[in-house]
Parts: structure tokens; sequence; C-alpha cells
């Protein structure tokens, strides 16, 4: 199972364990979307229905955004049949990349605003919703509780597997070659996979300011510091 925040790196890391291990990486499993009719604020029904994907569809790989929070007490349950690995990416990056992402669909998967900068103060809205159980003061703030719980759960889990996307991104056969021992498969390949099968290009309408990552970097120190120190972001 490969669990992110929005914009993080999952569809990279979901590339790379069908290349690398011959997972069929075109036939993911979205448990995010709602073709599921489970209760997702049901976390029995969460963990009964991961189960039994894993049971039913061995060697494929499952895809979700849910905050931990969806999990709760069953994560030891879930994780008894598949290994969790959480990626993480720095938060001016996410910003950035999530800005961009919700102005490419018709629906409202978020606030559509003028600047990456206005989009990482602004209070999460629309379609985004889905995956959090409650409400954050802005979109860095929800950012560090998605992936500060997850990193805890993994602190008491080992089957739970925090992945920096830079170093998917950066290192990528030192930290490929490194899951094989958690998946028990030996890597046939550490070629890393071509970024136009994971990367949404393309840039924001023009009307739309060109993104700052230096000032958004900024403000993401002053908002979640804690959790940037902790990722060694700072």
């Amino acid at each position: 199972m490969v669990v992110s925040h929005e914009r993080s790196g999952t569809h990279f890391l979901i590339n790379a364990l069908g290349d690398a291990y011959g997972y069929p990486n075109a036939q993911f499993v979205m448990f995010d979307e709602p073709v599921l009719t489970i209760n997702y604020f049901d976390p029995a029904a969460v963990a009964q229905t991961i189960n039994g994907i894993a049971a039913q569809r061995r060697g494929a790989v499952i895809k979700s955004h849910h905050a931990v929070d969806f999990f709760e007490a069953t994560l030891p349950r879930v994780t008894r049949d598949v290994v969790i690995f959480y990626v993480y990416r720095h938060p001016a990056d996410v910003m950035i990349s999530f800005w961009r992402f919700v102005h490419r669909w018709e629906w409202r998967e978020g606030p559509r605003l003028p600047s990456a900068l206005a989009f990482a103060m602004a209070e999460p809205e629309g379609h985004m919703l889905r995956y959090q159980m409650r409400q954050r003061a802005n979109m860095l703030q929800r950012w560090a509780a998605h992936v500060g719980p997850w990193l805890d759960a993994a602190q008491t889990n080992r089957r739970i597997v925090p992945v920096r996307f830079e170093d998917l991104r950066d290192a990528y056969a030192g930290t490929i070659g490194g899951l094989s021992a958690l998946i028990g498969r030996a890597p046939r390949s550490l070629q890393p996979p071509d970024p136009d099968r994971y990367v949404i290009k393309g840039a924001p309408p023009e009307s739309l300011e060109q993104p700052d990552r230096d000032a958004i970097a900024r403000l993401a120190e002053r908002e979640v510091g804690d959790t940037m120190r902790r990722l060694g972001y700072l």
C-alpha cells in the first residue's frame, strides 16, 4: 500500500514498485475513490476492505491519501497483510504542485487561488475534504497533520515505512533497493521510471502568478517548522 498527502510522489513510488519489483503498477487499486462502497469513517470497515483487497488481488498496489485517523487502532490488523509505504515531500513543493493540480480539473478539488502562496494559507475546501477527519486552519497545517501522525505510527509499527520523495528522486537505486527485505522480493531493475509516467505536466493558467518557492518555504518554516525539522528539511 502506498499512502501520502496529495502531490507527494505517490505515483512515482507506485511506478517504481512496478518497475523494480514487478507489481502491476498499471492496475493499482484506488482505495481513496468512492467507487468502493465502504464507510471510510469506520476503521473496522477500512481494515476489512484493505485486507480483502490484499487477499483477492495479491501483488496489486493499493493507493490512498487518507490521514492516519481513518485507521485508528486497526493499523496492526491492516499491516498483517500489507506493508504501507508512506511517501512524503518538502511542503513548499507539495503546495506548488497541489495548487497547479486544483486548476486542472472541472470539479473543485480545493481552493482555486491566483497564487501558490495564497493557496498554502487557504483553509482546505472542496473534494479534498474526503481525506481528512477534521478541518485545519490552512493547507500547510493540513500537510503537517497528515505527515506527522503517519510518522508517529511508523515509530511503533515496522510495517509502516516512511519514504522521502527527494531520496526516491535523487538516490533512486539505493532507496528502492533498501525496500527489498520489506517486500520480500529482489529488484529486477533499479532503473528509474520514465518521469512522463508519473508527472502531471503543464503550467497553471496564464492569469495566475508564477510560484515563488522561496517565499512558500519561508511561510512553511513559520507555520509547520517543527514537522519540517523532524523530516530533515530544516
